[in-house]
C-alpha cells in the first residue's frame, strides 16, 4: 500500500530533501543543497510512502496567485511503471485546486513529456536547460473546469460551513462545492484523504459524498425559496460500478420548488434524488436517496 503524505517533522523533511537530492541532483554530480530553492519555505511538499514507511516518491507544489507550479517530481527506480507518479501528480493537482489555482505549470525533461501529457498537460514552449545539458519543455494544464461560476456563491459557502460545523467528517473528506446552477449541484472530494487499502476511494466515503450532495441540493433550494426544515435521509441505495482512482466528483440535478412548497404550510416533504459519482471522467457509482424534510 502506498500513501501520499506531507512530511512535517525535521526528520521527515530531512529524509524528503535527501531523496530529492538522490533522485534529481546526485545523478548530475550536483552538491547537497542543490535540491532546494528559495520557494521551499512557502511550498506544499508531498512524499509517497510504502507500507513500511519507506519514501518512494517526492513532489512539490508552489502556488502563486491563480497559478501553481509542480517541481521536484521523482519516483525511485524500483517503483517506476507502477502508477505512483500519476498518483503524486494527482495529489499535487488536488492541492492546487484546494488553493484556488486555475492552471498548473511545469518544466518537464524531454523524456518525461509523454508521461505528463497523459496526465493532461500540454507542451507550450521550450523550457530551461538544466546544468547546461538537460533540455526541458514548458507544459501547462488548465484547472478552470473545476472552478465554474456558482449561482448564489454566498449560499454555497454557507452550505460548506453547515457541513463542516454539523458533520465534521465532511471537512476531513475534503467535500467542496464546485458548481451550483440553481438546479444542479456538483461537489468534489479529496481522494488522498479517502483511500482504502487498495489505493482507491473507500466505499463508505463514496456513499457519504453522494448523501451530502443530495442533501446539499435540497438545502440550497430551500434557502433560495425562503423555506426552513430539518433534512434527514430516510433511505438510500448505491450501485458501485468501478473503483474510484481519480478525483471524485458527485452531481445531482432537480428543480424542487413545487415539491418543497408544502413546507410553508407545515407539511412534511419527501424528495427522491439520484446522485452520480465519477472518478475523473468515468461514472463510478449511482446513488438513489430518499430524503425527508421535517418542517420547523
Amino acid at each position: 500500500m502506498y500513501r501520499v503524505v506531507t512530511p512535517q517533522t525535521d526528520a521527515e523533511l530531512d529524509a524528503y530533501y535527501h531523496l530529492r537530492w538522490q533522485l534529481l541532483r546526485k545523478p548530475w554530480q550536483q552538491p547537497k543543497g542543490a535540491e532546494r530553492d528559495e520557494f521551499d519555505e512557502y511550498a506544499f511538499h508531498r512524499v509517497m510512502v510504502d507500507k513500511d514507511g519507506n519514501y518512494v516518491a517526492v513532489g512539490r507544489l508552489y502556488v502563486s496567485g491563480d497559478e501553481a507550479q509542480i517541481r521536484f517530481m521523482a519516483v525511485i527506480p524500483e517503483c517506476r511503471a507502477m502508477g505512483l507518479g500519476t498518483r503524486m501528480v494527482q495529489a499535487l493537482e488536488q492541492e492546487a485546486r484546494e488553493q484556488g489555482a486555475r492552471r498548473l505549470v511545469m518544466n518537464a525533461r524531454e523524456e518525461a513529456v509523454a508521461f505528463y501529457s497523459r496526465c493532461g498537460f500540454t507542451v507550450v514552449g521550450e523550457g530551461p536547460i538544466s546544468f547546461g545539458k538537460i533540455p526541458h519543455r514548458q507544459m501547462i494544464k488548465a484547472l478552470t473546469s473545476i472552478h465554474q461560476i456558482r449561482h448564489r456563491p454566498e449560499l454555497c459557502d454557507e452550505l460548506q460551513s453547515q457541513w463542516h460545523q454539523h458533520i465534521p467528517i465532511s471537512e476531513k473528506m475534503g467535500i467542496r462545492v464546485i458548481q451550483y446552477t440553481g438546479s444542479r449541484l456538483k461537489t468534489k472530494g479529496n481522494l488522498t484523504a479517502n483511500l482504502n487499502m487498495h489505493e482507491s476511494m473507500f466505499a463508505g466515503s463514496i456513499y457519504s459524498q453522494c448523501v451530502l450532495t443530495g442533501w446539499g441540493l435540497i438545502w440550497l433550494q430551500m434557502q433560495e425559496f425562503g423555506l426552513s426544515g430539518d433534512i434527514v435521509q430516510g433511505s438510500g441505495s448505491i450501485k458501485y460500478k468501478t473503483p474510484v482512482w481519480n478525483l471524485p466528483t458527485a452531481e445531482v440535478s432537480g428543480r424542487l420548488r413545487e415539491q418543497l412548497l408544502p413546507l410553508h404550510t407545515g407539511q412534511r416533504v419527501r424528495v427522491d434524488l439520484e446522485v452520480i459519482l465519477s472518478s475523473g471522467d468515468q461514472e463510478a457509482a449511482i446513488f438513489n436517496g430518499h430524503y425527508v424534510i421535517l418542517p420547523h
